[in-house]
């Protein structure tokens, strides 16, 4: 692989390239001779001087790296995004190590039982979409441009993508090995640090800007109840999101992530899963607020799969309450699933899983979206324009 080193690939505000003359010399080990001047004298993006014009990606590509890639097999380009943008990849990647995300890097055959004397390296996949991965999203994606340019005149090769990286097989094998299984033999399933602490904690963040910028309301009840108090039924304030809306970036990414995992799942559920519903931001404000027991899809509306998503740290049951118990349809048990940070819960939203959620006694913050089989929920807008066009034709008469 080319000494591509990683900081390379113009400012935001530019995508040209300047050379820059480097007097390093490196000896080539192997031969005893000096290496050619083309590798000694590596691109650079820095400019000489403000007059000194950048060469642009084509050119960058067509002049230089193409020719070394296939004359060497290797080519060097220096400052590759620039300092300022350099500087921002390397506070983001400190913050993968810093969180504690990188585990040891693993080898091809895991029939060598000494891989740290093979390698020591210490390693996280991402692709960029993560939150607090916006720097290294943008290095992706100067990367991609330069090897877009030279597909077709990199020897023989025709490239269409690069490696998949490592959460899509993370997603894959949670969705395959353990959603499926537990939601087609129990009912429901969690999974605990789902983002992770960096993401999840903007998520958070996020979501208490919303509560204390005051956008959250009264959560409303499917059927009015005469002489029944809402607040007795639930308790809840809720606000509707659809992650494009400014400031709910990190929002965006947690539903992004939810929506691989089910289409991932699909396949195996039995059922046409094409949309789901916007996310429903809830806080349970912590004055013993809760949602007495209940369906969330009785009438075949078209849900079919609930996914929560809970933000709360330092969550102790016995002291907070708010617990969320589920009643399986035909089982003899209850399932308590605690509302912990960077838990992520799905159950189906029939009829077969009724549940409750306990009072709480702690500000309780969660993010629940309803996933669509798309025959029922057909069916239902059907019967509901029906039902629409008859009180129309009725009231009129």
């Amino acid at each position: 692989m080319a000494e591509y080193q990683r900081n390379q690939a113009a400012d935001q505000t530019s995508e040209d390239q300047t050379i820059r003359n480097d007097t390093h010399r490196f000896p080539d080990q192997t031969s005893g001779r000096m290496l050619p001047s083309e590798l000694r004298k590596p691109r650079s993006n820095r400019a000489k001087s403000k007059e000194h014009k950048r060469l642009n990606t084509h050119k960058l590509v067509l002049q230089y790296i193409v020719p070394c890639m296939n004359s060497y097999g290797l080519c060097i380009v220096d400052n590759f995004l620039g300092d300022r943008i350099g500087e921002r990849v390397v506070q983001e990647v400190k913050r993968i190590h810093q969180s504690g995300n990188m585990q040891d890097g693993q080898l091809v055959s895991q029939k060598l039982n000494k891989s740290k004397a093979i390698r020591g390296d210490k390693i996280a996949w991402v692709d960029g979409t993560e939150s607090g991965c916006q720097n290294i999203s943008y290095l992706l994606t100067r990367m991609d441009k330069l090897i877009t340019c030279a597909d077709g005149k990199l020897d023989k090769f025709k490239i269409r993508g690069r490696h998949k990286h490592a959460m899509d097989s993370q997603l894959e094998s949670l969705a395959l090995e353990q959603v499926v299984p537990a939601l087609l033999d129990q009912g429901f399933f969690y999974v605990d640090h789902f983002l992770g602490d960096i993401a999840g904690h903007m998520v958070l963040g996020q979501v208490k800007r919303m509560h204390y910028c005051g956008l959250l309301n009264d959560g409303q009840l499917a059927r009015r109840s005469n002489g029944v108090c809402r607040r007795s039924i639930r308790g809840d304030k809720i606000t509707w999101v659809n992650g494009t809306e400014r400031g709910t970036e990190a929002v965006n990414f947690l539903l992004t992530l939810i929506d691989k995992l089910i289409s991932l799942c699909v396949g195996q559920l039995g059922k046409s899963i094409r949309a789901r519903s916007k996310a429903m931001v809830a806080c349970y404000p912590g004055n013993g607020a809760g949602y007495v027991k209940h369906v969330d899809n009785p009438n075949a509306d078209g849900r079919c799969v609930t996914c929560i998503y809970y933000l709360n740290k330092n969550w102790n049951a016995k002291e907070h309450g708010g617990m969320l118990r589920i009643f399986p349809e035909g089982k003899s048990y209850v399932a308590d699933i605690e509302p912990l940070f960077d838990r992520l819960l799905l159950f189906w939203s029939d009829r077969r899983n009724p549940h409750e959620v306990q009072p709480s006694y702690a500000t309780r913050y969660a993010i629940t979206v309803w996933y669509f089989d798309s025959e029922e929920r057909a069916e239902a807008k059907r019967k509901f324009r029906d039902l629409t066009a008859n009180t129309q034709e009725g009231s009129s008469s």
